[in-house]
């Protein structure tokens, strides 16, 4: 069974002013996403983070030393919003210092989120 860890940005942490959803509905998405992933058997554990930078790396730090982790996925929110690249960065380095053998998965939204981890299990072989 593959430990993952999906980190991504709390629904409230959202800027949805923008965006085609509203906060239920992201709820509802993420909510959908999570439950598939644990049909799928996999051991997750999701880590929402909000956007302020130390208090965001506190939480991953704490979920990173949790267990030893197979895969750790992080989310669109992060990665793809140019306002949080100092975030994705400080992220994908503490993921290199306290998982180091940890693949790395990347949804394209909650829908995806089994897709990504099943490519990055894949990747594992």
């Amino acid at each position: 069974m593959n430990r993952v860890l999906m980190i991504g940005l709390a629904p409230e942490a959202v800027d949805l002013s923008d965006a085609p959803i509203d906060l239920a509905t992201l709820k509802e998405r993420i909510a959908v996403g999570n439950a598939q992933v644990a049909d799928a058997g996999y051991d997750a554990l999701a880590c929402e983070i909000g956007t302020e930078l130390a208090d965001a790396i506190s939480q991953v730090r704490a979920a990173l030393e949790q267990q030893a982790w197979d895969i750790v996925m992080i989310g669109g929110g992060i990665r793809a919003i140019p306002a949080h690249t100092e975030l994705f960065e400080a992220i994908v380095n503490l993921v290199h210092e306290l998982a180091p053998k940890a693949r790395f998965a990347f949804n394209a939204g909650p829908d995806t989120t089994l897709e990504a981890l099943r490519r990055a299990a894949d990747g594992q072989r």
